[in-house]
């Protein structure tokens, strides 16, 4: 009888065990299948729709040496149809748009990188890398954490989320560009995120000092 009532809960205690043993399977896979579509250029599209309104990025979008691409280029320069090689002192994409009247190609604003301006600050664990789009007035007009290294957690969420990048949008060299003041940091990521808002700062006043005039 003894071993007739033990029985059930052996039963009971394999079943747990096999259930947990299928979830992390599951999460193992989703893992693997997430990490093939960020290697994709186009599937985080894909993401982007399963997450809503809160758009994901991969750290390094595109495997060129600013990690930047041209679908980054013109979604931070709205409107802008082709670019320039980077050149200049300091180092700018000019962007530029075609007169539909004229089909003339005419510049519209500039798209630079913050590495291209030393010293750059580093966060928690190294530098956040941004790519930032200005129009000819000297406003920032788009931007995008190109690569940020850090703890998983803030790689796929945190600094790649909606709102943080779309606050610096309107801002000008004259701004202080102040976390919790002028623009809002990432929460339980103060030392990366004040780090972030000066080089955007440096770098967007180089650029408005060489070029708008």
């Amino acid at each position: 009888m003894q071993q007739t009532e033990r029985q059930p809960e052996k039963q009971t205690v394999e079943s747990k065990q096999a259930r947990r043993g299928v979830r992390k399977l599951v999460r193992a896979v989703a893992a693997v299948a997430m990490a093939v579509l960020v290697m994709l250029d186009g599937g985080w599209g894909l993401l982007e729709k399963l997450a809503g309104n809160a758009p994901v990025r991969p750290a390094v979008e595109a495997a060129n040496a600013d990690h930047t691409s041209l679908r980054l280029l013109k979604q931070v320069v709205p409107g802008a149809d082709s670019f320039s090689e980077k050149g200049g002192e300091p180092p700018v994409y000019q962007a530029y748009r075609t007169n539909k009247d004229s089909g003339e190609q005419e510049l519209i604003g500039y798209a630079f990188v913050t590495p291209d301006f030393p010293p750059e600050p580093n966060g928690y664990s190294g530098p956040i890398d941004t790519l930032i789009g200005m129009d000819l007035r000297g406003t920032i007009v788009g931007l995008r954490v190109i690569y940020y290294k850090e703890s998983l957690r803030y790689q796929i969420g945190d600094f790649f989320s909606w709102g943080y990048e779309e606050q610096f949008i309107g801002k000008r060299a004259t701004d202080r560009f102040q976390v919790d003041k002028d623009i809002d940091g990432v929460a339980k990521a103060t030392i990366s995120s004040k780090a972030a808002a000066r080089g955007i700062r440096m770098a967007v006043r180089a650029v408005t000092d060489a070029y708008i005039h």
